[in-house]
This record gives C-alpha cells, sequence and structure tokens, in this order.
C-alpha cells in the first residue's frame, strides 16, 4: 500500500462510521439458494483448502522483495502467469507500461552523527533517491519546522548547504493536507540548494522505505535523501535543542532510466458473453527492506487464491472475473492507473473492482467509500460474510487515494478495498520488518475468502451498479471531505 507517511495519513481521515451491511440497508436474505450454495460452497474451499498462505510464502520467501522493475519484479511476474497458466485460466498476459526510472539500493546505507559525538544512525535510503557524491554527504543538521513551500521558502538562508531534517510535524498541519503542494514543499527543499534531505518518519528505529520527493511520477529524485527511524529523529532534535549536530550518510543506487514494467492479467470468462467483468486486484510490487510479505504479498496472494478457488470449484459466473496484478502501486499507482487508461473504452463494462492491500489482519467488510448503493448491494451477502465477521462496510476515507482502487474509483467505477485492522500492519509497512513470519494464516484465508465471495457474487449478480459521472464524483468526494485533495492531486498530474 502506498502510504507516503504514517503521520500525513492521519490527516486524511473521515471519522470512521462502520456499520453492518444489514443494517445499512436493512435487508434481509435475498440470495437465491443456487447463489448461496455456491458462495458457501467457494467460502469453504477458500477456508478449508485456500492457497493463499502458500502463494505468500512463495512470493515473500522465495522470490523476495520485488522493487517495480527489478529482477525480483520480472520473476514475480513470470511466477504468477505460470500459475494462472497452471489453474486453468484464461487470456492469460502480461500488459506493459513505462516508468521513467527504476530504483535499487546496492548496498546498506552507511549514516552516523558527528558531532557533538559519533553514533552510528538506522537510516535507508528514501525511494528513488540518487545515490549520493563518492564519499557521502557531510553537513549540519537544520530541522525544518514547516514543510509547506512558504515555510521551505522562509527558510532558505538556512535550508542553503545543510542537510535537512523533516518528520510528521513538520508535514503536518492544514497547510500539507494535499499530496500536491507536500511535493511541491520537498521538491523545493533541494531547489534552494539543500546539501541532502532526512526524512525522520518512522514509526520506531526499524526505519522505512518510502517516495516522498518523486510526485508519484517514478522519476528519481534530485538530490540524495534517506528515511531515518523514529528513537534516532528524536535524539537529532534533542540535540539541535543544545547546539550544532553534524551527521554524514552514504548511499549506493543502482538506476535504470525508461523501463518497461508489466502488469499480469487472467480471466475466468463469464457464461454470458456481453463484455461485462468485475476485477479482482492487487500489486505486485513491494518495498526493499523486507520481503513485502504483509505489503502486497497478502493482497497478491488473495488474488491467486481466489482465481484458483473460483476455477477449482467449477463455477462459471455470469460475467468475467478477470484477475490482475499490478506493478508502480508503491511509486504512485502507476500501473493501475496505466491499465484504468489503456481500457477506458470498456470502464462502461466493469460492474465492480475489488483490491486487497492492507495486510493479513482478520477482514471486517468492505471500504465503499460514501457510496451508499454498494452497501446496499452487499447486503444480500451478510448471511454468508456474517459467520466471518466481516459483513461491515464503511465510509472512512482513510485508503481514498492510497491504493490500486483509486484509478477507477475517480472514474465512477463501483470500487471496494478490503477492510481491515491495520494495527500490526503499520508496525510492518515498507519496513524490514515486513517477512512472512507475521503473516496470520487463517486471517489470511479470511481475507482471501471474503475477496473470494462478494467478488463472485457481483459477477453472477444480474444487477449492475450505476457508474458515477464527474460532478456526482465529486459530491462523493465532497461529502468524505478529500475533494481538496483530489483536486490537488489532478492539478498535480497524480490523476
Amino acid at each position: 500500500m502506498k502510504i507516503l507517511f504514517p503521520g500525513f495519513l492521519l490527516l486524511s481521515l473521515v471519522p470512521l462510521s462502520g456499520q453492518t451491511a444489514a443494517d445499512a440497508a436493512g435487508a434481509k436474505n435475498a440470495l437465491a439458494p443456487e447463489t448461496r450454495e455456491a458462495l458457501v460452497r467457494l467460502g469453504g474451499r477458500m477456508m478449508i483448502e485456500g492457497k493463499a498462505y502458500i502463494y505468500d510464502q512463495q512470493l515473500a520467501d522465495g522470490i523476495g522483495p520485488r522493487l517495480t522493475g527489478s529482477a525480483n519484479y520480472e520473476k514475480a511476474v513470470a511466477w504468477s502467469e505460470a500459475e494462472f497458466k497452471q489453474m486453468g485460466l484464461s487470456n492469460v498476459h502480461t500488459e506493459s507500461w513505462e516508468i521513467p526510472a527504476t530504483w535499487e539500493p546496492k548496498d546498506l546505507a552507511d549514516a552516523r552523527i558527528l558531532e557533538p559525538h559519533e553514533q552510528r544512525l538506522h537510516l535507508e535510503s528514501e525511494g528513488w533517491s540518487p545515490s549520493t557524491p563518492p564519499g557521502g554527504v557531510r553537513g549540519n543538521v537544520f530541522y525544518l519546522r514547516d514543510a509547506s513551500p512558504e515555510g521551505v521558502k522562509a527558510a532558505e538562508a538556512e535550508i542553503k548547504g545543510a542537510i535537512v531534517l523533516v518528520d510528521g510535524e513538520s508535514i503536518s498541519g492544514d497547510k500539507l493536507r494535499r499530496f500536491g503542494r507536500l511535493f511541491d514543499g520537498l521538491r523545493m527543499i533541494g531547489d534552494e540548494g539543500a546539501k541532502a534531505l532526512i526524512l525522520g518518519i518512522g514509526a520506531t528505529n526499524n526505519a522505512p522505505s518510502m517516495v516522498g520527493l518523486t510526485g508519484f511520477k517514478g522519476k528519481l529524485a534530485g538530490i540524495p535523501s534517506g528515511n531515518l527511524g523514529q528513537e534516532d529523529t528524536l535524539l537529532l532534535k534533542r540535540l539541535l535543542s543544545a547546539g550544532p549536530v553534524e551527521v554524514e550518510f552514504s548511499l549506493k543506487n543502482q538506476i535504470r532510466e525508461r523501463v518497461k514494467v508489466n502488469n499480469v492479467v487472467a480471466e475466468i470468462p463469464g457464461r454470458e458473453n456481453n463484455g461485462e467483468y468485475v476485477i479482482v486486484g492487487a500489486h505486485l510490487d513491494s518495498w526493499n527492506p523486507g520481503t513485502g510479505a504483509e505489503d502486497n504479498g497478502t493482497g497478491s496472494a488473495s488474488v491467486l487464491a481466489v482465481a484458483q478457488a473460483v476455477k477449482a470449484s467449477r463455477l462459471i459466473p455470469r460475467r468475467t472475473m478477470r484477475f490482475i496484478l499490478f506493478g508502480g502501486e508503491e511509486e504512485g499507482l502507476l500501473g493501475s492507473l496505466h491499465y484504468e487508461k489503456d481500457h477506458a473504452g470498456e470502464l462502461d463494462k466493469c460492474a465492480g473492482v475489488f483490491i486487497s492491500d492492507s495486510g493479513s489482519e482478520a477482514p471486517m467488510g468492505w471500504y465503499v467509500f460514501g457510496r451508499d448503493d454498494e452497501a446496499k448491494a452487499l447486503a444480500p451477502l451478510a448471511p454468508v460474510l456474517g459467520p466471518l465477521d466481516a459483513d461491515g462496510t464503511t465510509n472512512e476515507g482513510h485508503f481514498i487515494f492510497q491504493t490500486d482502487e483509486a484509478p477507477f474509483l475517480v472514474e465512477g467505477v463501483p470500487s471496494f478495498v478490503l477492510w481491515t485492522p491495520v494495527d500490526k500492519y503499520m508496525l510492518l509497512h515498507h519496513k524490514p520488518s515486513d517477512t512472512f513470519d507475521k503473516v496470520d494464516h487463517r486471517d489470511l484465508n479470511l481475507g482471501a475468502a471474503v475477496m473470494g465471495i462478494t467478488a463472485y457474487a457481483f459477477a453472477d449478480d444480474a444487477k449492475t451498479l450505476k457508474h458515477l459521472n464527474a460532478k456526482q464524483v465529486n459530491d462523493e468526494f465532497d461529502a468524505l471531505k478529500v475533494l481538496e485533495q483530489f483536486k490537488d492531486m489532478k492539478e498535480h498530474g497524480i490523476f
């Protein structure tokens, strides 16, 4: 999941409005007996014989971290293609798009305090950071309290020639409630002559890896940048309150320009040849400090597990089920944005997009992002999802622009994200500790089963949810209090 900064994420939250789908619609069981039997059969297979846990281990332990465009990412593409073909799915293929640059660290970052005393720092290279010059960068630290464009401009004298430290407090407040302005401010730090940037946004010294300076475009950042653990960040701030602090760090990264990246696509054709389909998707790429077991091995494994279970159950839905593993999510939803644009002419045939990207905690239901018609459409599934404690819906705007449903959501396509708690997930997110030992077998199977039951039900339903026009999308985002953020992202070319 592409969460820019944990602190910044909290700025876009809308108060939780969770409810059960049955309560939301006041509906009784409206499933036809044959439909319910099919869903129970599918859910039972996924809980007892589901392969999500096996698939995730093959991705995380067998292939490892999957940075977009890397050799490991391409191994994951080939592996998932082969798995879809082995299942007997149809139309298995890749669809390529171009990323401006790929990025891979060649060595671990080396960072330390030099003055007022010598001490190692827990630092990871920022994603898509250039390498430091030979010998690294060395300089006095300047803590930038306000990373908005106005704050950067006001501090230009202190920024010039310094290694600038930005933390969660620097990017909080109304001035940085929008991604585009945040990127503008961070980019300006380099423009004002900083030697380097340190982002102190880790939850612990288990330092994360993220993209903060590239504008969600897959481009190389302007200055060397590193992510620092929380305890080290707090130490630097305490030392700065007493006097000057000098640090140095070295980054060695490998950059390749204009690289083709593949999404993986496979289908189970519907029994009605009308061109309608649902998308069951997740992102295949991950960050590199860990092995991407939770983010987003769990989601990719769930997509594969749903495909395997539907095919093995010999179920043929009314509409086609299209399974997609996207690349480039972590760099700005790049794979799903390209897919949406490449398939714009057929989006009117899409009956729903179902995305998993929040780890392996037990699911509670679905994010519906303010659409009451989606909650009502989910209500008949309560007798099947209820026993799994996953018949809830929420209008919380937590991940509204944070994962691969967003390119479809902004075009008015009915879009859903699996709703799970993220307490454990956020401790692992983008960090060295995102490894397979953290994945809960039972809860992952539950999430995959909920995804499969729901996506199959929508694929088989004779009814179709409406697609929203641009005004209705804006009204939806306005009600969720994210309209200004959406406009800002459009202005900055993210959507």
